[in-house]
């Protein structure tokens, strides 16, 4: 896996100087160091890490968020089995976006596997807007995603302010 942080690094858990001066400047943080170190691990148990770049790590409210490189979200998210070992592997919910998407792609990413109907922008009287997002079904106990969450997640990657609405069939 193409990590932030040197591969050498990531697997020894000594910063060089490079590395470090990207954490001294605010480029890098710890989160992204400690999760680094963990990924450059899993390369053996799980194959399709290879193939995948972190470009930035973010802690949501004891949520880890991987920001990836372009493609691959499908790579890692929608494989089960892959989603389930990172899981389990960095003991945390993960959620996966790609770098420098659509706020709509972001959405999609983080709403995954619930499809979204409709993406509005509501623009309030002092000037600050937020983004309503319409989804199919009800809220129910057994909804896959925690709404609350995702809001928080979205707040933290993309500086959204997002309302959820349910529409029934």
């Amino acid at each position: 896996m193409h990590l932030p942080i040197c591969t050498f690094d990531a697997k020894s858990g000594i910063l060089c100087p490079k590395c470090e001066s990207k954490i001294k400047s605010g480029y890098l943080t710890q989160t992204d160091v400690k999760i680094s170190n963990k990924l450059s691990t899993l390369g053996d148990k799980i194959p399709e890490l290879d193939k995948a770049t972190l470009v930035h790590v973010l802690d949501v409210k004891g949520d880890i968020v991987l920001v990836v490189g372009n493609g691959n979200h499908d790579l890692l998210r929608k494989n089960q089995l892959v989603f389930r070992l990172l899981e389990n592997e960095l003991k945390s919910k993960i959620w996966i976006v790609e770098d420098n998407s659509s706020s709509r792609k972001i959405l999609e990413e983080l709403f995954f596997p619930i499809k979204i109907l409709m993406v509005n922008v509501v623009w309030l009287p002092d000037g600050s807007k937020l983004t309503k997002v319409i989804v199919p079904g009800r809220q129910t106990k057994r909804f896959p995603l925690d709404i609350n969450q995702v809001k928080n997640v979205i707040k933290e990657i993309n500086k959204m302010e997002v309302i959820v609405e349910f529409e029934l069939k």
